[in-house]
């Protein structure tokens, strides 16, 4: 070999060991696999480059895992796609005498946080007679499938329904004379007061499980004075809540209650806030309640009836056809240990929605670092990642975006399962290797 081979073949050795050791180092930059405390649970991590659409890293991503409030993802791309810019939160219709409503399921009605209440203002209003018609609740439970035990008591997931009111939640008071109120004001003929002095004391309000019947008692640990209601004992009770509110402002209102559109009316859509701003509250506050209600909204807005398979199937099988492998998804908000969902298939819609018009919007709609569930985390890198945490007990997760240091767009699914000690220590194993690649990729 002379002395020109021999370099030329040291230069070609050279690149080549170069770009292995380059491809070993970005290697590493992924790899969980060494990971100690990681390998303690079950784990399924999935990295792609967004813009080449190549697989960086994928560590049990065909694996099914409980997603917990990474679900929610799915939730708020169907409501993007059927809801369109305004939440079509009611159907309206009138004629000389009548105005005519039937609600869609819209979570914001009178809800406290939502001060513009369109719908409120234009029933304060009108001179006509206010037909409420009621739509079939048949489609779904008051609860979700696979729900815990004892959630009829938690504020964080009040009762589905077809027309939610004050977030299907009733807010206690004390008053002098050791009484208790409540609002909306319907529900006080239905508190036991308490029998002992209350006054200097914390208390506790509790619900029954299958009624209205609130029972008034001490406590050590500070006030728990909200309640969700159910329309288990009368499925009218929203009407009758709606009659009474307007009651209060307007006694000479004039209602009337049917359960079917009236044969020749003619609805159309009234919008009550934007989608973006009820979206970004659901994500950012990982709020259930929200994220139940807007998947059975998005079933009113496309089939006209409220039946949550039927919008799950819908989207599974049309929608997202070509992001489904064979995930379970059973309800809006990821409550329910049923759901059973792949790195693989969260990082599909990702792509999916990255490749679409939709994604600055939906970038918007994330918590950005230390932001929304992200409080805490990602401190420094508020700009470098926009994406959903997931809790339940024994189950954390997150997927989203990330912007690394060198201009890479990547979206990633890291779901962790079966874990034995609290969620924080897992989750922030998880912005270690989630920081690590946003630094050095």
């Amino acid at each position: 070999m002379n002395k020109l081979t021999a370099i030329i073949a040291y230069c070609i050795g050279a690149c080549a060991l170069s770009s292995y050791s380059a491809e070993v180092q970005a290697q590493n930059v992924f790899d969980i696999s060494q990971d100690e405390l990681l390998n303690t649970a079950h784990v399924g991590f999935k990295v792609v480059d967004l813009d080449t659409r190549q697989v960086l890293y994928a560590f049990n991503s065909d694996k099914h895992f409980v997603p917990a409030s990474n679900t929610k993802l799915w939730t708020m791309y169907t409501t993007l796609q059927l809801c369109g810019d305004s939440i079509p939160g009611w159907s309206i219709a009138s004629d000389a005498q009548t105005l005519y409503i039937e609600p869609n399921g819209d979570p914001t009605f009178l809800q406290r946080e939502f001060k513009e209440q369109k719908l409120f203002d234009l029933l304060k209003s009108t001179d006509k007679t206010i037909c409420f018609v009621l739509p079939s609740a048949k489609g779904f439970g008051r609860l979700g499938s696979g729900w815990s035990w004892g959630t009829w008591q938690s504020t964080g997931s009040p009762e589905r329904s077809v027309m939610p009111i004050y977030g299907n939640l009733v807010r206690f008071y004390r008053n002098k004379g050791n009484k208790v109120t409540a609002r909306p004001s319907y529900f006080n003929s239905s508190i036991q007061q308490p029998s002992v002095d209350i006054m200097s004391d914390y208390v506790t309000v509790l619900r029954a499980e299958h009624s209205n019947e609130f029972n008034v008692v001490k406590n050590t640990k500070g006030h728990r004075a909200v309640r969700p209601f159910t329309h288990l004992d009368n499925d009218s009770l929203v009407y009758l809540l709606l009659k009474d509110t307007l009651q209060n402002v307007k006694p000479d209102v004039r209602m009337q209650l049917v359960r079917k559109r009236p044969e020749g009316v003619k609805f159309r859509p009234f919008h009550t806030v934007p989608t973006d701003q009820l979206a970004g509250i659901m994500m950012k506050r990982s709020d259930n309640f929200y994220a139940e209600q807007m998947l059975l909204m998005s079933g009113k807005v496309k089939f006209g009836t409220f039946d949550e398979a039927k919008i799950r199937k819908y989207v599974q099988e049309d929608l997202l056809k070509d992001v489904w492998v064979k995930g379970k998804w059973v309800d809006g908000s990821g409550l329910s240990r049923g759901n059973l969902i792949s790195p693989d298939e969260f990082v599909n819609l990702l792509q999916k929605i990255y490749n679409s018009k939709d994604f600055e919007r939906v970038k918007k709609i994330l918590p950005a670092g230390n932001e929304g569930t992200l409080e805490g985390y990602y401190k420094g890198y508020e700009n470098n990642i926009s994406a959903k945490t997931g809790g339940l007990t024994n189950h954390v997760s997150i997927s989203g975006y990330l912007k690394t240091k060198s201009g890479k767009n990547l979206g990633f699914s890291f779901l962790v399962s079966n874990i034995v000690v609290n969620r924080a220590v897992y989750r922030k194993e998880m912005e270690k290797v989630v920081t690590r690649i946003i630094d050095n990729y």
